[in-house]
């Protein structure tokens, strides 16, 4: 296993991806300092003037190489506090619950129950048909008297 050479490609690779994300030098280095900016920032009120001249001293600068406006610091730096909200958010959503799995608990089979009485009135219908039987089975269970 090559661990150093492994970092090197790995990091080299993190830069390519870096340059091609779409993103600013200034996104990226205020998304990267964001914690520590925005407590700069909580302590006094930003010029942006100023704060621009300073970003160019460092070399982050357009992709045209100029300095970058006040106006336009401003703006990256709402969108990195919007960018990082929204990765935050998105990092604090729980994922689902697991499922929970039903164990199945085996029902001890139906005691049996007593044989209806012989009812001298009831019709013959209901030895054959399983309505007349289950409504016969109620009413014995209920205790009602069948109503012949």
């Amino acid at each position: 296993m090559r661990p150093t050479r492994h970092d090197a490609e790995l990091q080299r690779i993190a830069e390519l991806a870096k340059a091609g994300a779409g993103r600013s030098p200034l996104y990226r280095w205020l998304r990267t300092r964001h914690d520590a900016f925005a407590a700069l920032l909580e302590e006094t009120r930003p010029n942006w003037r100023t704060l621009a001249e300073g970003f160019a001293e460092l070399g982050i600068t357009t992709a045209d190489g100029k300095p970058i406006a006040a106006a336009a610091a401003r703006h990256v730096w709402w969108r990195v506090r919007r960018d990082v909200v929204a990765a935050r958010a998105r990092r604090a959503v729980s994922p689902l619950p697991a499922p929970v799995v039903a164990t199945v608990v085996p029902m001890p089979p139906p005691a049996p129950s007593a044989p209806l009485p012989a009812q001298e009135s009831a019709p013959k219908a209901a030895t054959g048909d399983a309505l007349s039987r289950l409504r016969a089975e109620i009413n014995h269970r209920s205790g009602r008297k069948h109503d012949g």
